[in-house]
């Protein structure tokens, strides 16, 4: 039997329990100045052949080294919704504040 808990707040999720799988990809951005006519009429299917290529042998590392890195969290519909709100946890970081620490 597969068990599951929350990767945020470490709750037990039960058979039958409700949760949600959370995947998030970050890699390097690409944005071209300028797109040629050379662009358009190459043949791109086999740069899309070695990108499936290389996603099948994760094992490999290459897609480690352009910068993919693929995460995936389980999580209860508690910790699923405060997700959903500040996905970044933007708001966590705004509450701690480093003035507290300067008296230390």
């Amino acid at each position: 039997m597969v068990h599951f808990t929350c990767d945020l707040c470490g709750k037990d999720l039960g058979a039958g329990e409700p949760r949600f799988v959370v995947k998030i990809a970050a890699y390097p951005g690409f944005d071209p100045d300028q797109i040629t006519e050379d662009d358009l009429d190459e043949d791109h299917m086999e740069a899309v052949a070695e990108v499936l290529r290389s996603e099948q042998n994760q094992g490999t590392g290459s897609s480690q080294e352009e910068g993919y890195r693929g995460f995936r969290y389980d999580l209860c519909p508690s910790c699923h919704q405060k997700f959903l709100k500040d996905p970044l946890g933007k708001d966590l970081i705004r509450s701690f504040d480093l003035s507290d620490f300067s008296n230390n």
